[in-house]
């Protein structure tokens, strides 16, 4: 887990964000200071993560002189010798590149579903009926199964046609992705690289292997995801079309068409604060696509300016009536712009589609 301490910086962060974001726990909260972090790419990089855990890594690091916590152990940041140790991490390690896709698909599926498909394949073109398949759930492995026994006699050769160009332009961008990517592959009398043996043929660590194949996966998905061949075909349903979760992005879409608030959220049949979530959501993962200056009336947002100084992100929320809620959806909404209209639109963000 050592990973982990390039993820926080010399100014403190919020302890729990950075476990949230890592996580996929896509609160308000975390994709705020996520993203304001700069740290959206690792969205969900480590779902796997248990708190105990965390806290355990949390505490060796303030041992050790890397971290320093405040009192209230919500905010860390970095010392002279967690600074020197992030940057070391960093250029003696893998740097994931691929993390803007990460909304794209949950990992571990999309990899199973695949690398069952490709073993059938494999198996079929060398003629082969008698071999132990991946152990996949039964309704992923029926799937599959359907799948493959839909298709042509070529298989092989459509799935060679569909995957050489895909990794092909993986190998221009590195060539150990492409090299981990296709002799992890199981087919015909192979079972992939081992760990071991994958580290010693790329030249990497154990602590990269994991990173270098989540770039893999995120990779593939997003050719994959336009690509009208059998694998496609396959794989499209586990491929997100959003990255903004498909309930937001209803009433995003209804937003978009003109409707007010208050009446999506009547004909949602959804309560008005969670209409303001999906659209603090959506203004964070898809801001292209929000019109902040029509949801952040000027008299609102001059009076958040009047009320709080200095730059958004050091406001601290103080609410002023009984509608809380409310007046939090456009604290943050303020602040969302704010940084919106800081980021080069002609360079869209990591989420931006």
């Amino acid at each position: 887990m050592d990973f982990l301490l390039t993820l926080f910086d010399p100014q403190p962060r919020r302890v729990r964000v950075i476990e949230g974001v890592l996580t996929n726990k896509r609160t308000v909260t975390n994709l705020y200071w996520g993203r304001h972090y700069g740290l959206l790419t690792y969205l969900g990089a480590a779902h796997w993560l248990k708190r105990p855990a965390y806290d355990q890594w949390l505490a060796q690091q303030v041992a050790a002189g890397n971290l320093q916590l405040d009192e209230a152990g919500l905010f860390a940041r970095l010392t002279p010798t967690g600074l020197a140790r992030k940057q070391a991490w960093q250029e003696d390690h893998y740097r994931p590149r691929f993390g803007g896709w990460t909304w794209l698909v949950n990992q571990d599926r999309f990899a199973a579903r695949f690398l069952l498909a490709f073993q059938l394949v494999s198996e079929f073109a060398h003629h082969q009926r008698h071999y132990q398949p991946l152990s996949l759930p039964f309704g992923e492995r029926r799937r599959v199964r359907d799948w493959f026994l839909a298709q042509p006699a070529g298989i092989n050769r459509a799935v060679a046609a569909e995957l050489t160009p895909i990794l092909a332009k993986l190998s221009e961008s590195d060539e150990r992705l492409a090299l981990l990517f296709t002799y992890r592959l199981i087919g015909h009398r192979t079972a992939g690289w081992a760990a071991p043996q994958a580290q010693a043929a790329l030249g990497v660590t154990a602590a990269d292997l994991p990173w270098l194949e989540r770039d893999g996966w995120l990779f593939l998905a997003s050719r994959l995801r336009h690509s009208r061949g059998p694998l496609g075909n396959l794989l499209a349903p586990l491929i997100a079309d959003h990255p903004v979760a498909a309930s937001a992005h209803q009433t995003l879409a209804a937003i978009r068409g003109g409707r007010p608030l208050e009446a999506v959220a009547r004909t949602r049949h959804l309560k008005e604060s969670t209409v303001r979530e999906h659209l603090l959501q959506a203004a964070l993962l898809a801001p292209r696509e929000v019109d902040l200056a029509r949801l952040l009336p000027p008299a609102i947002e001059q009076e958040l300016h009047r009320r709080y100084p200095g730059p958004a992100s050091s406001w601290h929320f103080a609410p002023q009536s009984a509608a809380a809620g409310r007046e939090f959806y456009y604290f943050r909404l303020c602040q969302i712009k704010e940084e919106n209209d800081a980021l080069d639109p002609a360079t869209p963000g990591p989420l931006w589609l």
